[in-house]
């Protein structure tokens, strides 16, 4: 970044903060009342977070948006997957639970035991947040958030560094945990299903004074289950208690603390064609060789309401991870009948530190309506990762005999990688008449990273300072409709090793979007229309030939977005989505024969449509639902290896019954049964396989 460009980025920093500061000094002039509380308003914010896990229909989103402003009013593509609609689709990971919102795409790996996801046609999976927080910054996620644990999902498409930070241009998820509410009450539940699965649920939640302040909640499940491959399997276990303490009208304080333990042999896929004469169950890798997860977090969530209307919020969040293993993996494209392989020994510690504290108010000079919010955030990580590599032999298809009868050791590595990111951002949302809503958003971020190799090598150092925005304009036709426009970009500071052991300069991001949001049925229909110009600019790849990671250079992804989800009325709900993706390009790059192609597993088209209907207007007795999902052709190429993946339909049915003290639904999934495959691997050399047809039981009881 030149000098120039620098001074010309604090200059438009500097102008925005003294815009928020003079309109909070005429708002004390003016008002009437200077000391006026807005509690009520505040307290609005809290029943609209308790809809977003009752409600099928979300209205806002206040931990991603850290503003009670409306989704209608939020002049940027944002879905929230309530959860009632987690259960109405008895989706059982996030990465079910994403299938099926407009402009993701998600298992595009497989079954392959964490969550992966791309957003409007970038990988988005290690930019998981948990309320409103990151909790792991490094690129080798192993992380899968269980998802009983989770009251909604919000998905923030496009650049969202103004807001969090370092990020990638495509956008985030941030999963909302289950906090006590104000109603006493005890939910438990048993499921199974196919492939063996078996889940057990506890939902506790206990409010002494019919309130949720002074209310505590416990939630735990443990899974279990089995896989289409073979020899491949998922275990997990999850606990969390939180608790509201009760202090008084002008604090609020909420802490959380959870447990969860995930066991798996991931389904690594298959070499393309070999399912024509060994089926979709044959599994290459070595039994008995799992991963081991462990995750540890701590959270807490404070507001202080001030006198003058003024309210400050901090947020808190410790998360402490470890996964281990030395699963054996395919090495490269296979021989037929023959693959080779390797053990990939890994062991990974991470303590990852989170706070964000923000100040926020609203002002009403008549014509004129100003909320500002303003805050600093930080992030601290530390990484330590062990890696060895062994060569063993190959297995033999035809004869397929596991175990392990010849190792040639690699040569081990341990990184250690400190992340720092230290972000100050402002917000300011302008409202005139009513109908104009005007959006200025700046941040500036100091991030540094430095890599430690404490098995040889030199270390490396890079510190970064990046300013970042969102300027946006929404026009308010009515209370249906509201089209807008914004422009927002992004940084991400690089972690991989370049050339000569330096790390690699920032990956940047810009985005420019045009859109109608629209509401009805007294706002229980929410949705909206979007087009955009996604740019990722200083792409990271590592070469496995060079040795070491390099930026290709620049990726472009436009596209079309209409999403809708609606309560139509108190029997039926039902859910839409449509992606068009034409343009999703290698526009710049080190390798000329990549410019040009398309991004890998990037569907042109995808639709989404779920609808749920219940037969009494108090939704005891029957109900039944449906979805169906489609998604286009799409094409995977690293180098030499090339698969093309059919296009797709998946048709969903549920159904089930509702009594006052218990209920029991069936879903079957894949119900006729298609096979199609889902993704490939990152290098395009094994195809995964998507799920067959598959049925569960949920029995759950209520007191």
């Amino acid at each position: 970044m030149t000098t120039k460009l620098f001074q010309r980025k604090q200059r438009v920093l500097l102008g925005i903060s003294l815009i928020s500061t003079a309109f909070p000094m005429a708002a004390r002039a003016q008002a009437s009342d200077p000391a006026e509380p807005v509690l009520p308003r505040i307290q609005v914010v809290g029943e609209k977070q308790q809809d977003n896990e009752h409600n099928y229909t979300a209205r806002n989103a206040p931990s991603v948006l850290r503003s009670a402003a409306s989704l209608f009013e939020t002049a940027q593509s944002v879905t929230v997957v309530t959860g009632q609609q987690i259960e109405e689709r008895q989706a059982k990971s996030v990465a079910e639970a994403l299938d099926g919102v407009a402009g993701v795409t998600s298992g595009a790996y497989g079954r392959r035991g964490w969550d992966d996801f791309m957003i409007r046609g970038q990988i988005s999976s290690a930019q998981t947040y948990v309320d409103g927080l990151r909790t792991q910054n490094s690129t080798n996620v192993l992380r899968a958030e269980d998802i009983f644990g989770v009251s909604s999902i919000e998905v923030v498409k496009g650049p969202t560094s103004v807001g969090f930070g370092m990020a990638l241009p495509g956008g985030l998820v941030n999963l909302t945990t289950k906090r006590p509410q104000a109603e006493t009450s005890f939910n438990a539940g048993l499921s199974y299903g196919s492939y063996a699965q078996k889940d057990a649920t506890v939902d506790l939640n206990v409010a002494p004074k019919g309130s949720s302040q002074g209310a505590f909640r416990l939630v735990a499940h443990v899974s279990d289950q089995d896989d289409p491959t073979d020899h491949v399997y998922f275990k997990s276990q999850y606990v969390a208690g939180s608790y509201n303490f009760d202090l008084n009208a002008r604090n609020e304080l909420s802490v959380i603390a959870s447990y969860q333990h995930r066991e798996y042999i991931r389904n690594q896929g298959v070499p393309l064609n070999w399912s024509e004469k060994y089926g979709r169950s044959i599994f290459v890798g070595e039994p008995d060789r799992p991963y081991k997860v462990d995750v540890y977090r701590l959270g807490s969530n404070y507001t202080h309401y001030f006198g003058d209307g003024w309210t400050f919020k901090q947020n808190l969040t410790v998360t402490s991870g470890s996964s281990w293993t030395n699963s054996v993996f395919a090495a490269g494209a296979a021989k037929f009948p023959l693959v080779a392989r390797q053990i990939n020994n890994q062991d990974k510690q991470d303590l990852n530190v989170a706070m964000d504290n923000y100040f926020q108010r609203s002002f009403d000079f008549g014509r004129i309506k100003y909320d500002i919010v303003t805050g600093l955030d930080t992030m601290r990580e530390r990484s330590d990762y062990y890696q060895r590599v062994d060569n063993v032999n190959a297995l033999n298809a035809d004869t397929l005999v596991y175990g392990i009868t010849s190792t040639k050791l690699g040569t081990p590595s341990r990184d250690v990688t400190y992340t720092q990111d230290i972000g100050l951002y402002l917000r300011n949302t302008i409202k005139i008449d009513d109908r104009w809503i005007v959006g200025l958003s700046g941040r500036q971020d100091w991030a540094r990273v430095k890599v430690q190799h404490l098995l040889g090598g030199a270390d490396a150092t890079n510190s970064n300072t990046a300013f970042t925005g969102n300027a946006s304009l929404m026009y308010r036709i009515n209370d249906a409709f509201a089209p807008y426009a914004s422009y927002a970009t992004s940084f991400m500071p690089g972690t991989d090793l370049g050339a000569n052991g330096s790390l690699l300069k920032p990956e940047t991001g810009k985005q420019t979007e045009a859109g109608v949001k629209f509401q009805g049925y007294d706002q229980r229909l929410q949705g909206y229309v979007a087009v955009y110009d996604l740019v990722r600019q200083n792409v990271t790849e590592a070469d496995a030939t060079l040795g070491y990671s390099v930026q290709t250079g620049e990726q472009e992804t436009k596209g079309f977005e209409a999403e809708v989800a609606a309560a139509l009325t108190r029997q039926w709900n039902v859910s839409a989505s449509y992606s068009y993706i034409p343009f999703a390009k290698t526009t710049e790059s080190l390798t000329t024969t990549d410019i040009g192609k398309r991004i890998n597993l990037v569907p042109k088209s995808a639709v989404g449509l779920f609808t749920r209907y219940y037969f009494s207007p108090n939704k005891m007795g029957w109900n039944a639902g449906a979805n169906a999902r489609f998604q286009s052709a799409r094409t995977a190429q690293r180098g030499v290896n090339y698969v093309a993946l059919a296009e797709h339909t998946v048709f969903d049915v549920n159904a089930g019954y509702e009594a006052a003290s218990w209920s029991v639904n069936l879903s079957v999934k894949n119900l006729f049964d298609k096979e199609y495959i889902q993704g490939t691997t990152p290098a395009a050399t094994l195809i995964t396989f998507g799920s067959p047809r598959t049925a569960l039981l949920t029995a759950k009881f209520k007191f």
